[in-house]
């Protein structure tokens, strides 16, 4: 995209506390000078002072929109927490536009992203089995490069879009799984997953999303109960920047996805064949993703449960979490051989 070049689709930016990344975030926004832009900030925690702070400065990244364009500031007064933080200004998006690709805070953006999110908005705008358009490729032995993504029931939530009619879908309060008897879970359950470690893994988030401090769990259960899909590039187009040198004891990385390099995406792009999942790509996703650390309680400390679930929700939700029990991560890139490479 040159300079001149302004990008049609609308672009949501999520921000909290952190003036450096969302700095960086907000460059890389800039310079394909969205036409319609959504900004949307929580407020500090009462009476934390280097939260005020934060926030001061996260706004202040992002105050200078140096292009024409129209600006949207959702800036929330005080702290709502991130489980309805990022939903209550998505609602307001989707009020506005039928379309948007959501960025977090710690999520950078390759320039590439951008492009393909449009495209892919555009191409599947009316197609109701697609719901979801990732950014990140997060598994270790990525489908075969002929296409230029894949198609997969687990939505990935470093740098995504989606539409209006996908995201009316959504909620935050999971009613549907809660309205169901316990026979009626495990009936859907089994009818999601093959795998009893699985349905253990989605079985307590679920049943415990009133209670857990997250968002995404309640869409991909938008997606899973309607067999819906989403398109995932086969390149990475986001790099987590939230697990950096100033995480606190930042000695691990568990699931291998922090930081992981940029990666460019080449156009025209290639589709798939037919809309339909990946089996290979989900089966690996299953057991990179939802099967490790699966909570079985009694058996999984808690620790190592919310550590698992944190770093699955994404780095901000680090933001949220008391400094002393911050999960330990160490920054690190992992480069693996591609499938079918030697």
């Amino acid at each position: 995209m040159t300079p001149e070049a302004h990008l049609e689709t609308p672009v949501a930016l999520v921000l909290f506390r952190r003036p450096e990344r969302t700095r960086r975030v907000f460059e890389a926004i800039r310079r394909v000078r969205p036409k319609r832009l959504f900004l949307i900030a929580d407020g500090p925690r009462s009476g934390d002072a280097e939260d005020a702070r934060g926030c001061e400065g996260a706004r202040a990244a992002v105050a200078e929109v140096d292009w024409h364009c129209e600006v949207t500031r959702d800036f929330a007064a005080e702290n709502i927490g991130l489980k309805h933080r990022l939903p209550s200004g998505l609602d307001g998006v989707f009020h506005e536009v039928d379309r948007a690709i959501v960025l977090e805070d710690d999520c950078l953006p390759e320039q590439s992203f951008f492009r393909f999110c449009g495209e892919l908005l555009g191409r599947y705008a009316d197609d109701e089995r697609v719901m979801h358009v990732a950014g990140s490729q997060l598994l270790r032995d990525p489908p075969a490069w002929s296409a230029s993504y894949h198609f997969s029931r687990y939505v990935h939530i470093w740098g995504w879009a989606t539409w209006r009619r996908a995201w009316k879908h959504f909620d935050v309060e999971l009613r549907e799984w809660h309205g169901l008897d316990r026979g009626e879970r495990e009936a859907r359950l089994s009818s999601m997953f093959g795998d009893e470690s699985e349905r253990r893994y989605w079985r307590y988030v679920w049943d415990r999303s009133r209670e857990i401090e997250t968002w995404s769990a309640q869409w991909s259960y938008a997606l899973l109960a309607r067999k819906g899909l989403a398109a995932n590039p086969n390149r990475n187009l986001i790099s987590n920047i939230g697990f950096g040198t100033d995480a606190t004891n930042a000695t691990e990385d568990p699931l291998g996805i922090a930081a992981r390099p940029l990666e460019h995406l080449r156009f025209p792009l290639q589709h798939p064949d037919s809309v339909e999942r990946d089996a290979a790509a989900d089966a690996e996703a299953s057991i990179s993703f939802f099967r490790r650390d699966a909570p079985a309680p009694g058996v999984e400390p808690l620790g190592r449960r919310a550590r698992a679930a944190i770093l699955r929700a994404g780095g901000r939700a680090l933001d949220f979490v008391p400094a002393p029990i911050r999960p330990r991560i160490r920054h690190r890139d992992r480069q693996r051989p591609r499938r079918g490479a030697s």
